[in-house]
């Protein structure tokens, strides 16, 4: 999937928990895990050298130590590089003074890997195991993975909407 892809899908399946775990917007506030759980979903392509974050200056370093570790989709896309990579910005989470941020981090890290599940290639979901997980549904730059982020683009703001119309704007108010 592409980066676009990628950011649509984390913040519809962000949406989706927050609306049934409304207790989450207590603890980190939608908006603000919705940035975070769209960097989260970034994360997992620093292992490939087209990667959205892998081209930019910030994320470079990063993206070079991680190819030297792995080939695209191994580790990083997998619950073991989601445990790592959470536990790697729990630090900074605490000094930020907000420790509870890594929930929607590892949402949007595993929005990634759900979105990935649907490609042909699949995700390698319990590495270091090598089987891999995929639907098969949606080839990467495809017409199909066009009209699947133009459905979820749709699916999320008609989720806003009836967060807004049905549930008080739950999603975009604090506590």
């Amino acid at each position: 999937m592409n980066h676009r892809t990628h950011i649509f899908f984390s913040l519809f399946f962000l949406a989706i928990i927050y609306e049934i775990f409304p207790i989450l917007n207590s603890y980190v506030l939608y908006m603000i895990a919705g940035v975070i759980a769209v960097i989260a979903a970034l994360i997992p392509d620093l292992d490939h050298p087209k990667g959205y974050l892998s081209t930019g200056r910030n994320w470079y370093l990063i993206h070079l130590a991680i190819r030297r570790t792995t080939t695209h989709r191994r580790w990083t896309h997998s619950l073991l590089g989601s445990v790592i990579f959470t536990i790697a910005v729990f630090p900074i989470a605490l000094v930020w003074g907000a420790p509870l941020n890594i929930i929607p981090f590892f949402i949007g890290y595993l929005s990634h890997l759900v979105s990935d599940s649907l490609n042909p290639t699949g995700v390698n979901w319990f590495y270091p195991k090598k089987k891999t997980y995929g639907l098969k549904l949606i080839r990467t730059g495809s017409k199909r993975e066009e009209y699947f982020q133009k459905i979820i683009l749709v699916a999320l703001v008609g989720l806003w909407l009836y967060d807004g119309l049905y549930n008080g704007g739950s999603l975009f108010r604090g506590p």
